[in-house]
Protein backbone atom coordinates (compact mmCIF):
# COMPACT_ATOMS: atom_id res chain seq x y z
CA UNK A 1 0.00 0.00 0.00
CA UNK A 2 2.90 2.47 0.57
CA UNK A 3 4.31 2.40 -2.84
CA UNK A 4 0.87 2.99 -4.07
CA UNK A 5 0.30 5.69 -2.15
CA UNK A 6 4.01 7.20 -3.07
CA UNK A 7 2.57 6.17 -6.79
CA UNK A 8 -0.60 8.24 -6.90
CA UNK A 9 1.32 11.17 -4.95
CA UNK A 10 3.70 11.59 -7.94
CA UNK A 11 1.25 11.57 -10.57
CA UNK A 12 -0.52 14.31 -8.74
CA UNK A 13 2.28 16.08 -9.44
CA UNK A 14 2.26 15.07 -13.08
CA UNK A 15 3.65 12.98 -15.29
CA UNK A 16 5.61 14.08 -18.52
CA UNK A 17 5.42 11.52 -21.32
CA UNK A 18 7.32 12.55 -24.73
CA UNK A 19 7.99 16.34 -23.82
CA UNK A 20 4.02 16.51 -22.72
CA UNK A 21 3.19 16.81 -19.44
CA UNK A 22 -0.03 15.12 -18.16
CA UNK A 23 -1.58 16.77 -15.11
CA UNK A 24 -4.26 14.33 -13.17
CA UNK A 25 -6.98 14.88 -10.97
CA UNK A 26 -8.42 12.34 -8.58
CA UNK A 27 -11.23 11.33 -7.60
CA UNK A 28 -12.22 8.63 -4.81
CA UNK A 29 -15.40 6.94 -4.80
CA UNK A 30 -16.70 3.93 -2.50
CA UNK A 31 -19.08 3.39 -0.15
CA UNK A 32 -19.88 5.91 3.14
CA UNK A 33 -17.72 3.90 5.27
CA UNK A 34 -14.74 3.21 3.31
CA UNK A 35 -14.82 6.41 2.62
CA UNK A 36 -14.34 7.57 6.20
CA UNK A 37 -12.27 5.03 7.31
CA UNK A 38 -9.84 5.90 4.21
CA UNK A 39 -9.59 9.32 4.97
CA UNK A 40 -8.72 8.62 8.93
CA UNK A 41 -11.98 8.74 10.33
CA UNK A 42 -13.54 6.06 12.51
CA UNK A 43 -16.35 7.34 14.33
CA UNK A 44 -19.60 7.77 13.16
CA UNK A 45 -20.18 10.96 12.60
CA UNK A 46 -19.11 12.89 9.26
CA UNK A 47 -19.01 16.26 7.98
CA UNK A 48 -18.22 17.44 4.58
CA UNK A 49 -16.46 20.65 5.35
CA UNK A 50 -13.01 19.06 6.00
CA UNK A 51 -9.76 19.85 4.86
CA UNK A 52 -7.48 16.93 3.53
CA UNK A 53 -4.80 19.35 4.50
CA UNK A 54 -5.73 19.79 8.08
CA UNK A 55 -6.33 16.01 8.67
CA UNK A 56 -2.67 15.37 6.74
CA UNK A 57 -0.65 17.88 9.01
CA UNK A 58 -2.87 16.62 12.17
CA UNK A 59 -4.64 13.42 11.95
CA UNK A 60 -6.70 14.11 14.94
CA UNK A 61 -7.82 17.96 13.89
CA UNK A 62 -11.57 16.76 13.54
CA UNK A 63 -13.38 14.72 15.80
CA UNK A 64 -13.43 10.99 15.47
CA UNK A 65 -10.20 10.75 12.97
CA UNK A 66 -7.22 8.49 14.97
CA UNK A 67 -5.15 8.40 11.72
CA UNK A 68 -4.39 10.08 8.85
CA UNK A 69 -6.17 9.64 5.55
CA UNK A 70 -5.62 6.71 3.25
CA UNK A 71 -5.42 8.83 -0.04
CA UNK A 72 -4.00 12.11 1.30
CA UNK A 73 -3.09 12.88 -2.05
CA UNK A 74 -6.76 13.26 -3.28
CA UNK A 75 -8.59 16.83 -2.27
CA UNK A 76 -11.84 16.18 -0.30
CA UNK A 77 -13.71 17.72 -2.84
CA UNK A 78 -12.80 15.16 -4.89
CA UNK A 79 -13.85 12.17 -2.78
CA UNK A 80 -17.22 10.98 -3.80
CA UNK A 81 -19.47 8.70 -1.53
CA UNK A 82 -21.58 5.70 -3.47
CA UNK A 83 -25.26 6.94 -3.76
CA UNK A 84 -26.97 3.45 -3.19
CA UNK A 85 -25.12 3.43 0.02
CA UNK A 86 -26.34 6.88 1.40
CA UNK A 87 -29.76 5.75 0.29
CA UNK A 88 -29.90 2.96 1.93
CA UNK A 89 -29.43 4.41 5.03
CA UNK A 90 -31.24 7.51 4.61
CA UNK A 91 -34.30 4.72 3.79
CA UNK A 92 -33.23 2.91 7.17
CA UNK A 93 -33.49 6.19 9.14
CA UNK A 94 -36.60 6.93 7.78
CA UNK A 95 -38.11 3.49 8.48
CA UNK A 96 -36.92 3.51 12.31
CA UNK A 97 -38.52 7.21 12.09
CA UNK A 98 -41.83 5.39 11.05
CA UNK A 99 -41.87 2.86 13.82
CA UNK A 100 -41.35 5.39 16.44
CA UNK A 101 -44.32 7.60 15.19
CA UNK A 102 -46.03 4.39 14.84
CA UNK A 103 -45.44 3.14 18.85
CA UNK A 104 -45.78 6.89 19.84
CA UNK A 105 -48.88 7.32 18.45
CA UNK A 106 -50.20 3.65 19.90
CA UNK A 107 -50.32 2.10 16.68
CA UNK A 108 -47.46 -0.24 17.20
CA UNK A 109 -49.66 -3.25 17.39
CA UNK A 110 -49.80 -6.86 16.38
CA UNK A 111 -52.09 -5.58 13.39
CA UNK A 112 -49.78 -3.50 11.99
CA UNK A 113 -46.45 -5.89 12.80
CA UNK A 114 -48.73 -7.90 10.41
CA UNK A 115 -49.60 -5.49 7.40
CA UNK A 116 -46.13 -4.17 7.29
CA UNK A 117 -44.81 -7.89 7.28
CA UNK A 118 -47.08 -9.09 4.64
CA UNK A 119 -46.33 -5.96 2.45
CA UNK A 120 -42.43 -6.65 2.81
CA UNK A 121 -43.30 -10.16 1.68
CA UNK A 122 -45.04 -8.93 -1.53
CA UNK A 123 -41.91 -6.93 -2.23
CA UNK A 124 -39.65 -9.92 -1.60
CA UNK A 125 -37.92 -8.23 0.92
CA UNK A 126 -36.87 -10.53 3.91
CA UNK A 127 -38.24 -8.75 7.04
CA UNK A 128 -39.88 -9.51 10.66
CA UNK A 129 -40.43 -8.41 13.95
CA UNK A 130 -39.25 -10.06 17.01
CA UNK A 131 -39.83 -9.05 20.82
CA UNK A 132 -36.70 -9.09 23.33
CA UNK A 133 -37.74 -10.55 25.92
CA UNK A 134 -36.18 -8.77 28.97
CA UNK A 135 -37.46 -5.49 28.43
CA UNK A 136 -40.44 -6.39 25.87
CA UNK A 137 -39.93 -3.58 23.38
CA UNK A 138 -40.02 -4.93 19.54
CA UNK A 139 -37.04 -5.22 16.93
CA UNK A 140 -37.01 -5.89 13.67
CA UNK A 141 -35.16 -6.41 10.71
CA UNK A 142 -32.85 -3.68 9.68
CA UNK A 143 -33.27 -2.07 5.36
CA UNK A 144 -29.83 -2.04 5.15
CA UNK A 145 -27.05 -5.01 4.37
CA UNK A 146 -27.71 -8.41 4.44
CA UNK A 147 -31.02 -8.16 6.20
CA UNK A 148 -31.98 -6.21 2.70
CA UNK A 149 -30.73 -8.70 0.44
CA UNK A 150 -34.80 -9.97 -1.33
Amino acid sequence: MTQFCHDLRNLKEGLVIDNVKWNFQFYFSSDWKFLAICLGDLSKEWKINKEIDKLVEQNNYYKGHIRKPLFDMIPLNHWVPDELHIMLRITDRLWSLVIAELTEYGLFNDTARKIIVEEMKRIKVKFQFWQIQESKTWSYTSLMGNDKIK
